[in-house]
């Protein structure tokens, strides 16, 4: 057991939402059953003109130190994502102003696809264990659907969010019994120098599952599994990567977890695709159920980076933090937009770059 853990967590999703069958209808390249039954979302997450990774991530931030209510000695901050709103300086230093850190805090920008986040709190756990931080946070946060082009086959489930971790070794909600990783170089999702879309190196469906995610988080997660002498039914949850809910059990099917274990993690079926996010807000929906003692396995995926693996013991401390806004309640909380209203909102229509006004 370590002596760093997670101290608090929050997230910030958009409010904006699309109904999958808006996008199905006008390009007509995927069964709207397969979308909705067979890979399992409804809707997905629509940008506002003002919104991008660092917007959300600020938001996740102020919710996580909200719940624990002590923002002292935070002297580090890492911040993973694959779809950074700028190409050529840091936004984690644009999150240290925001929050008003200290200027002498440790902090990083992480790019490694959508396992960004999963590979900052990495970095934050091993700066804390290390004693080079007393507290650090990490944060995952992802803009998919302003990187996704219209009419890609990922389009119904491109979405967005942030999630924020603390961590120390005071008043810790939940101990990190172990962390493993697995990466291997493969050409899944990328997107080159001056590209805004990400594409696909290999074919879609369930080859690509097979040789990437399914591949990597399986051998992430057994090798934890073995290191701790653990089964998949010592786990009270388990989390998992959900680009759509059906990858998420897919991976559960895989390492060998029930239905049961997943679905208290699951909500892409009406938010869609949250990449560096995606396992952060899982694990923020299955805290707001557990109870000391439960145990959580988590399993990241970034396209083309590998998988970590993580294994979660809940706290006493669990019961004193503050309440805030549930994830299910950000759910909820939802405002529903046409196709064309979500490709102006998302700059997908061609327009100059700086217009003089809102008409030229």
């Amino acid at each position: 057991m370590l002596r760093a853990g997670i101290t608090s967590y929050g997230i910030s999703i958009p409010r904006r939402r699309m109904r999958v069958d808006e996008i199905i209808e006008l390009w007509m390249n995927s069964p709207l059953e397969m979308i909705q039954d067979t890979l399992g979302v409804k809707e997905r997450g629509v940008l506002g003109l003002d919104e991008d990774g660092n917007t959300f991530s600020v938001a996740a931030m102020k919710e996580a130190l909200a719940r624990t209510g002590n923002r002292e000695d935070i002297d580090a901050l890492y911040y993973g994502t694959c779809t950074n709103p700028y190409d050529s300086r840091p936004s984690s230093t644009i999150l240290l102003e925001a929050l008003d850190f200290p200027y002498s805090a440790k902090c990083a920008d992480l790019q490694f696809a959508t396992k960004s986040g999963t590979c900052a709190l990495i970095h934050a756990i091993a700066m804390v264990e290390s004693g080079m931080a007393k507290k650090a946070v990490a944060v995952g946060a992802d803009t998919m659907n302003r990187h996704t082009s219209p009419g890609d086959l990922t389009e119904p489930y491109a979405s967005s969010g942030a999630g924020a971790l603390l961590v120390g070794t005071d008043n810790v909600v939940l101990q990190i019994e172990g962390v493993e990783s697995y990466s291997s170089d493969l050409s899944d999702g990328f997107r080159v120098e001056g590209e805004r879309y990400i594409r696909s190196g290999m074919l879609p469906g369930s080859a690509k599952n097979e040789v990437g995610v399914y591949a990597h988080t399986t051998a992430a997660g057994q090798k934890l599994l073995h290191r701790l002498n653990k089964k998949p039914e010592d786990y009270t949850y388990a989390v998992f990567q959900q680009g759509t809910p059906s990858v998420s059990y897919g991976i559960a099917r895989q390492l060998g977890f029930s239905t049961a274990q997943v679905e208290s993690a699951i909500y892409a079926d009406v938010l869609g695709d949250t990449g560096s996010a995606s396992v952060i807000i899982g694990l923020a929906k299955v805290l707001e159920h557990a109870a000391p003692g439960n145990t959580i396995f988590l399993v990241s995926y970034g396209f083309g980076a590998g998988a970590d693996a993580f294994s979660f013991r809940v706290t006493d401390q669990i019961r004193q933090l503050k309440k805030v806004r549930t994830v299910q309640q950000h759910l909820d909380n939802k405002q529903m937009v046409d196709y064309k209203t979500a490709m102006k909102l998302e700059y997908k229509y061609i327009r100059p770059s700086h217009p003089l006004t809102a008409y030229l």
